[in-house]
């Protein structure tokens, strides 16, 4: 093999390596935010990233939740209040709007209200015991905002987002 056609292998191969890559951290591997485990809270002076773990170690709600969607199912869910998140974590006690921000850009926004009467509505990391799979493993996690149903025969499920990445908080004037 000649001087240039080595080179030639070379320079092609080198560029099918480097297209892989570039597949791999944009198509293929899965949101670090959300897929790997950490919470984004936005819409503050500083942003914060907590890894599952750091959620862990605050205080957590587990309780059985009745999801009634396609399937309806019970399930025990442990994680950690919304109310608590925004109220000691960011630090907001106003009249915020909290929009929950999955990493597929699915969105569902909550009032200050709805989280301040209901401290069960959490994000959830385990279920069952066992820590919420992410999609890539056909879970819906590995972070997921449970509400509770608010009355007999409500549709919740539709409100459970699934695959949590960003809790952005909006104060009120920015509404």
């Amino acid at each position: 093999m000649n001087k240039k056609t080595l080179a030639l292998v070379i320079g092609i191969n080198v560029i099918l390596v480097g297209a892989i890559i570039t597949l791999y951290f944009t198509v293929w591997q899965p949101s670090r935010q959300g897929a790997e485990g950490y919470l984004t809270i936005t819409g503050l002076s500083e942003n914060y990233n907590i890894t599952i773990s750091e959620l862990e170690s605050l205080p957590f709600v587990s309780q059985e939740y009745y999801i009634n969607g396609n399937p309806a199912f019970y399930a025990t869910y442990i994680g950690v209040s919304v109310y608590y998140l925004v109220t000691e974590i960011a630090n907001r006690t106003d009249e915020v709007d909290v929009k929950v921000i999955a990493s597929d850009n699915y969105v569902y926004t909550l009032s200050f209200d709805e989280i301040n009467q209901s401290r069960d509505i959490i994000i959830a990391y385990k279920k069952d015991g066992e820590y919420l799979k992410d999609g890539s493993q056909d879970g819906n996690g590995p972070l997921r905002l449970i509400i509770p149903q608010r009355f007999p025969g409500e549709f919740n499920g539709q409100y459970c987002v699934k695959y949590v990445a960003t809790l952005r908080i909006i104060a009120d004037e920015t509404i």
